[in-house]
C-alpha cells in the first residue's frame, strides 16, 4: 500500500486538547445503520452513477464501511454534503486535464476503479497523518474530506496533491520511470519526517516526504509540478540553495521525458491545463 503522509509535529499534540465531552453528554447513534446493503440510493448516488460509474467505471464509496479501512484507526464518516463538491473538483481538476491532453481512453484505462472517502484524517504514531492511500493501482482512499471547501485553494491543492501523487504511482507501476532519476539526489531515509523542509530542499527534494524513497520522490515531483504550476514550481526551485537547483532541473527534465516517452503526453501542456482548472474552479 502506498501512503501519502503529512508531518504535523506538535500540531497533533495541540489538536488533542481542542475538544472534550462532558460526562452528561450522550450521543444517540442507535438509529444509524452503517450496513452498506441497507442504504437506498439517493440523489448523490445517482449523480455519482452518471458522472463516474457510467463514463469511467469508477466506484465512489462514501457510506462508512469498516471493511474498506484499517481497523486500528479511529475514523469518521464523510458528510454527505461534501461528496459531490469533492468529486466535482476531482473531475474538473484531475480527470478533465488528463482527458483533454491524453485522450478519452487514458483515464478509462489507467484510473483507479474505486475512490473511498473518509471524513477525518488517519493519525499515525510517528506524528504524521495519512491524507491518502492507494492499493495496487485499483483503489484510492481520501481522508480529511469533511474539511474540504471548493473556495479554499489551499484545501483543493492539498486534496489534488494526494490524487496526483497516487495516480503517478499507478503510472510508474505500469511503465517505470527512467532509472537515472534514482541517482540524482542522495539522503533517502525512512525517517523523512525527522528533517525539515529546508534540509529536503537543500538535497533536491521537493517535499520532506520525497526523501522517503526514489518512487515517492518521483511522484512528489509530478504532483507538486502539477498543483503548483510552472510559476509555483520555479519559486520552489529558486528558494533552494544554489547548489541544489540543478538537481531539481534534472528531475524536471526526466519527468517531462517520461511523460512524453511513456504516455505521449506533453507534460508542460498538462501542467498548464491543471493550473488553469485549479484557478478557475
Amino acid at each position: 500500500m502506498k501512503k501519502y503522509l503529512l508531518n504535523i509535529g506538535l500540531l497533533l499534540l495541540a489538536a488533542t486538547f481542542t475538544t472534550s465531552c462532558s460526562d452528561e453528554e450522550e450521543v444517540d447513534i442507535s438509529h444509524i445503520d452503517f450496513t452498506p446493503d441497507s442504504w437506498t440510493p439517493g440523489a448523490v448516488d445517482n449523480w455519482l452513477l452518471q458522472n463516474f460509474v457510467m463514463p469511467y467505471n469508477i466506484e465512489v464509496k462514501y457510506r462508512f464501511d469498516r471493511n474498506e479501512l484499517a481497523l486500528d484507526r479511529v475514523l469518521a464518516p464523510v458528510r454527505e454534503d461534501k461528496v459531490i463538491p469533492v468529486m466535482e473538483t476531482i473531475k474538473y481538476t484531475w480527470i478533465d486535464p488528463y482527458e483533454t491532453e491524453a485522450g478519452s481512453s487514458f483515464i478509462k484505462r489507467l484510473s483507479p476503479k474505486q475512490f473511498v472517502l473518509v471524513g477525518s484524517a488517519s493519525y499515525n504514531n510517528n506524528g504524521t497523518i495519512t491524507l491518502g492511500t492507494a492499493e495496487g493501482g485499483r483503489k484510492i482512499v481520501l481522508f480529511v474530506i469533511n474539511n474540504f471547501a471548493k473556495t479554499e485553494k489551499g484545501e483543493v491543492r492539498q486534496m489534488l496533491h494526494t490524487i496526483h501523487h497516487e495516480f503517478a504511482h499507478i503510472l510508474h507501476q505500469t511503465i517505470m520511470y527512467p532509472q537515472p532519476y534514482r541517482n540524482i539526489s542522495t539522503g533517502y531515509t525512512a525517517s523523512w519526517n525527522d528533517y525539515s523542509l529546508e534540509e529536503a530542499l537543500s538535497r533536491g527534494f521537493v517535499t520532506q516526504y520525497a526523501r522517503s524513497s526514489p518512487d515517492e520522490d518521483f511522484v512528489e515531483m509530478i504532483s507538486i509540478m502539477l498543483i503548483e504550476g510552472k510559476v509555483g514550481f520555479d519559486a520552489i526551485v529558486n528558494s533552494a540553495p544554489a547548489e541544489a537547483q540543478p538537481l531539481f532541473r534534472q528531475k524536471e527534465q526526466l519527468v517531462v521525458q517520461y511523460f512524453k516517452d511513456a504516455w505521449n503526453i506533453d507534460f508542460y501542456s498538462l501542467q498548464t491545463k491543471t493550473q488553469t482548472a485549479i484557478n478557475t474552479l
